[in-house]
């Protein structure tokens, strides 16, 4: 069923406009031409805006955790939440807060992170979120400690007490304080959240009136994939201004009127991430809207809590990344229930992270017809830890998959030619000022003129029309050549084969460095192929089931039909019998496969995979 004909439920985008500029280089500037609206100097403003003018709404939500006696959603009103956040950054002050005193935060989402995020920022204390798989799931704390040196928390955070024990017992814990929501840690001194208190007035008040733009608001990790992690740092104006960049393309007026009120979303993506931290949770702030906490995710044990939260809050626009979306796409061609709830008030899909295949639009657009009589814009935002996150997005009504739009009011493109590509450096109110106590990293990653280097490279959809965009062309850094010289755009191949898999493949690590072709480590949708196999088999055994083998070879001919060059051709393909690992680099936050990390790790898998050798879960196509 095709699509295309059938027309987009309204988005209230303002109209397109770009500045453009050409250098005798080659090198091309792009601007936005709409005004960056006016935004809030820091990062508490919104909470005490929307306090005053809608105390009553609920501002964040989440399931009552770890109690079966409790029905239904904790909530927190805007009112409540900047009491809670005032009484508790009154006691950050009393234990010492400030700028050389951050905190760090080991909690999955929640309501408690995101009070104690918010009241250690108005203290003036940096939040420095980590991934809890650091501390959960990794054997050696490597990571963890690194980033305990680096950033030097004089507080720490922990959701659980108990769960987090081995990672407290294997820190340096002398002068510091470990708050905790449940179960008491052993260290040497810890208070639960509720007892964590102080009286909001004079010294709370002083602390809010001297935050300015420049206060460093948090330390945002990169992933690390290559040697250890990053300290961004996020400025309370980078972060607030980048809110404001995002709904600088809207008639906000007009889309509260048609979603009949204030902003609804439900989202799981991690704070310890830009992207859910900044791009999700405080622009939900910013815009005055309700966040429903999601502790599902896109994987086998937490998927239906994903759907069952989906499917009880319409949600006015969903935000995720492309392995959340095709795992979506799926259960929405199976239960029109979730789909009449899902599509009720949406007025805009968008993913980020990576890139989508256009085949998870296609399927999502048939349900929503089907559904509402009409498609859902689906688009793509851009951009990295070091801007705040979104430097541009797709902000028209958009049915084309692989995109990265045009640049955001508040910030310029530079697009400078690179090895027959153009390569994206960006430069706004939405860039950090560098990397903390990284002097050498921090000039590296800016070139003369001061613009940020993001390592991607772009390509105008249309060089004859710029207004449709700019795509998503790989990642400079993950291009490789084949033994014969040709050179191969990792990016582009990997989403053209996950897409000509049609929801078989998950994701894939493309191989063939110094090769004679190119194959594929291939990750299984491990849902979509059980539902292909007929039972709910272990991976282990569907990358060896005949049905897999069947749809993956037939859709990469396809695929190989359409591109018979080398640069392009997927000869052979191993599934693997294991997920990627987060804790090992493999995955990181934004939810898609780091190339690098994972040939490293799997650096005997892919000497099999160009063996001679054959075996189940081993074809060539």
């Amino acid at each position: 069923m095709t699509t295309t004909h059938i027309p987009f439920r309204e988005v209230p985008y303002l109209p397109l406009k770009l500045k453009m500029e050409r250098r005798p280089d080659g090198t091309i500037l792009l601007e936005n031409g709409l005004p960056l609206k006016a935004h809030p100097p820091h990062m508490l403003a919104p909470l005490v805006k929307w306090a005053a003018e809608r105390p009553s709404q609920v501002w964040l939500a989440e399931r009552w955790p770890e109690d079966p006696s409790q029905a239904g959603w904790r909530e927190v009103t805007y009112a409540d939440g900047l009491a809670e956040v005032t009484r508790l950054a009154a006691a950050f002050l009393s234990e010492g807060a400030g700028p050389d005193a951050p905190l760090m935060i080991l909690s999955k989402n929640s309501i408690d992170n995101a009070l104690l995020m918010y009241a250690a920022m108005w203290a003036g204390s940096p939040a420095v979120p980590v991934t809890p798989a650091y501390a959960l799931l990794s054997q050696d704390l490597v990571r963890l400690n690194y980033i305990d040196r680096l950033t030097e928390p004089k507080f720490i955070y922990v959701e659980d007490g108990a769960e987090y024990q081995r990672a407290l017992s294997a820190m340096n814990l002398d002068g510091r304080l470990v708050i905790y929501s449940r179960n008491a840690p052993k260290v040497p001194r810890a208070v639960s959240l509720e007892d964590f208190a102080g009286q909001a007035g004079p010294a709370v008040d002083a602390a809010y009136a001297a935050l300015t733009p420049q206060t460093v608001a948090k330390y945002m990790l990169t992933s690390g994939s290559t040697g250890e992690p990053k300290a961004v740092i996020n400025t309370h104006g980078m972060v607030a201004a980048n809110s404001k960049m995002i709904r600088s393309v809207w008639d906000e007026d007009r889309l509260d009127a048609i979603t009949g009120g204030p902003q609804v979303m439900v989202n799981f993506l991690p704070w310890s991430h830009t992207y859910g931290a900044n791009a999700i949770l405080h622009n939900m702030l910013d815009w005055g809207g309700t966040m429903y906490i999601d502790q599902g995710a896109p994987t086998p044990q937490r998927l239906p809590e994903m759907l069952r939260n989906l499917k009880e809050i319409p949600t006015t626009q969903h935000t995720t990344v492309p392995q959340a979306w095709a795992a979506l796409a799926t259960a929405l061609e199976q239960d029109d229930a979730l789909a009449e709830v899902f599509f009720s008030r949406l007025t805009s899909m968008a993913y980020g992270g990576a890139a989508m295949g256009q085949d998870i639009y296609e399927r999502l657009q048939v349900v929503a017809v089907r559904i509402t009589g009409e498609r859902i814009s689906l688009s793509a935002g851009y951009g990295a830890t070091e801007t705040a996150p979104t430097s541009s997005n797709v902000h028209w009504p958009n049915g084309t998959m692989g995109l990265i739009g045009l640049p955001l009011p508040g910030n310029t493109f530079k697009l400078v030619p690179t090895g027959g590509k153009l390569e994206v450096r960006v430069k706004g109110v939405n860039v950090t000022p560098g990397y903390y106590r990284n002097p050498e990293k921090t000039a590296a990653a800016f070139d003369e003129e001061g613009f940020y280097q993001l390592g991607d490279a772009v390509k105008f959809v249309d060089p004859a029309v710029p207004e449709k965009g700019l795509a998503f062309d790989g990642r400079t850094v993950e291009e490789f050549k084949l033994v014969s010289g040709t050179w191969v755009s990792t990016g582009s191949v990997r989403v053209a084969a996950v897409a000509a898999t049609g929801g078989v493949l998950s994701d894939a690590i493309v191989c063939g460095l110094n090769r004679e072709e190119i194959g594929l480590l291939g990750f299984l949708n491990e849902a979509y192929c059980q539902r292909l196999a007929g039972a709910p088999l272990p991976l282990e055994d569907l990358v060896r089931h005949p049905a897999i083998e069947a749809a993956i070879r037939e859709g990469l001919a396809a695929h190989n039909k359409k591109n018979p060059n080398a640069a392009a051709r997927i000869a052979r393909v191993l599934l693997q019998t294991s997920h990627p690992q987060a804790d090992l680099g493999e995955i990181t936050e934004k939810g898609y496969i780091n190339q690098s990390r994972t040939q490293e790790l799997r650096a005997a898998e892919i000497e099999r995979l160009y063996s001679a050798d054959a075996f189940l879960g081993k074809f060539l196509i």
